[in-house]
């Protein structure tokens, strides 16, 4: 048995919290590590993002859980303090680390496309978002993410890092671990109903937080045609909200208050993390909307994790990873990005034919097994964990003069050829 020591500024769903990506991933993860080991977190979102000065303990799901104030001092007493063997956090916490003597076997994990967010929204890559993540590869021993996709992304950025420079590891070995999100092994279960409907209703379900990469534009655009085309037994329910850009919030409740849409469109706000299987199950299609952009083909959707757990067919243009399996394999229907005409065509067929959702949940159950299976990825990860190493090539770089370095010592061994 070994000690983790997990170190995130992600909200986990402990209690009754919310969550986002690489919570629900580490969460997942770190329960199935736990079967097996001492697990540890160190919750920095309490501190950095909702502001509070309590630090506090609790246990839940076998994992000891600490709130602790966001400073890398902080961390480094509580590192020291627990003596862990590993250390486990997402990439964009390793600015909390301050520098580790001894070095600690550290797992780094990269999770949905990060740095492309922003530039799906803004338009640019911050340069401090750039710098946080190539230095990130330099503080972990065992990378991992949860993508095939992103995983050929992120070895170009870790050439960028120029790590690979002292890595003398023969080239056929892995140098990011693809290790799937996937869903809790336990099923979703009903504990009360939060959506009313009719016998012929179809309640569609869109989850997750109103985030600016998602194409809301679109999706009020195809139930509007809908509308015109004299159908109307349906719901749209959203699930969840921003809690950090209200404005947007408020954007997308307006968008959804025209004439003829208001009576169809519930919004739940933010709901607890251990409460949504009751707006999975009380659902009959969710939809996934992006936006036509670069990292929506890189990324990996947490949301659709959850829809097929819940056995939820899914309505999406099947871009990302994990639309794309769940569509090839039947679980779902597919439109074309950016057009409400193909969004409202794919609903229309599921308000048509009812009996196509069934069909879909069969296959959904076959991805269950296969696809969002654990057990299939998670022994390379365990290997590391039952012997743990610091990588010989885990070195911190030092700019100018480690560029000069690296090409001195690159002219004199081709010299020596």
């Amino acid at each position: 048995m070994k000690k983790i020591l997990a170190i995130s500024t992600s909200p986990f769903p402990y209690g009754g919290n919310i969550t986002d990506g690489p919570g629900y991933r580490a969460w997942h993860l770190l329960q199935r590590i736990a079967k097996r080991n001492d697990v540890v977190i160190l919750s920095l979102y309490e501190s950095y993002h909702l502001k509070l000065k309590n630090e506090f303990k609790i246990e839940e799901e076998n994992i000891s859980i600490k709130g602790i104030q966001h400073s890398p001092r902080r961390v480094a007493q509580q590192i020291e303090q627990e003596s862990p063997d590993l250390l486990y956090l997402p990439w964009s916490s390793t600015p909390f680390l301050s520098r580790l003597k001894p070095k600690i076997p550290t797992i780094v994990d990269y999770v949905g496309a990060g740095l492309l967010e922003d530039y799906a929204t803004k338009g640019y890559i911050p340069i401090t978002l750039l710098q946080i993540k190539l230095k990130s590869f330099w503080l972990g021993d065992f990378l991992l993410t949860a993508g095939q996709r992103e995983k050929y992304y992120l070895i170009g950025l870790l050439v960028a890092s120029k790590r690979l420079s002292l890595d003398r590891r023969d080239s056929r070995e892995t140098l990011v671990h693809v290790i799937p999100m996937t869903p809790p092994q336990n099923p979703p279960i009903l504990t009360h109903n939060v959506i009313q409907k009719k016998s012929d209703e179809l309640v569609l379900l869109v989850a997750g937080a109103v985030l600016p990469w998602y194409d809301y534009q679109t999706l009020f655009k195809a139930l509007e045609i809908l509308l015109s085309e004299g159908k109307n037994n349906f719901n749209v329910l959203f699930m969840g909200g921003n809690p950090r850009d209200l404005q947007f919030d408020s954007k997308i409740r307006k968008m959804g208050s025209t004439n003829g849409l208001k009576e169809r469109i519930v919004f739940s706000g933010l709901v607890p993390f251990k409460q949504r299987a009751n707006y999975y199950l009380g659902a009959d299609v969710a939809i996934n909307i992006p936006s036509v952009s670069i990292e929506d083909e890189l990324s990996v959707r947490t949301r659709v994790v959850d829809y097929v757990w819940a056995n939820l067919p899914l309505i999406s243009p099947g871009k990302d990873e994990y639309s794309s399996a769940v569509i090839n394999g039947g679980g779902g229907f597919q439109y074309q990005a950016g057009n409400p005409h193909s969004l409202a065509d794919a609903i229309s067929l599921v308000i048509d034919d009812p009996k196509k959702l069934e069909e879909s949940r069969g296959h959904i159950r076959t991805l269950l097994e296969d696809k969002f299976n654990i057990e299939k990825y998670i022994s390379p990860l365990e290997a590391f964990i039952a012997n743990p190493y610091v990588d010989s090539a885990r070195k911190s770089p030092r700019s100018a003069s480690f560029d000069l370095f690296l090409w001195t010592r690159d002219i004199f061994a081709s010299i020596g050829h």
